[in-house]
């Protein structure tokens, strides 16, 4: 069985909510099929940014769950507190 693959709206989506309580941001980028991110502390400044998520990167949500996951690490060893987070079920996804 073949996986669901993300769309970008749905990566983008996905992205923005993987770093609650912090306010995140996606930018697309229609040319390449990606986007960037961008993760704003409670004061408003830049705690994270990824410049370019590559539709590689995000069409498997496995990828694109590896690859928040290590931004949150990050940000966690950077002493910053973020609520609880996991991949959304995705159709056709299996543990």
């Amino acid at each position: 069985m073949t996986a669901q693959r993300l769309s970008i709206d749905e990566a983008r989506h996905i992205s923005e909510m993987a770093f609650l309580p912090l306010h995140a941001t996606t930018q697309a980028d229609r040319d390449d099929s990606s986007f960037s991110l961008r993760v704003l502390n409670t004061a408003g400044t830049e705690a994270l940014s990824v410049a370019h998520i590559a539709r590689s990167q995000y069409a498997d949500p496995k990828h694109l769950a590896a690859l928040l996951e290590k931004a949150r690490l990050q940000l966690s060893k950077d002493g910053v507190q973020l609520s609880a987070w996991s991949l959304p079920a995705q159709p056709g996804i299996t543990g």
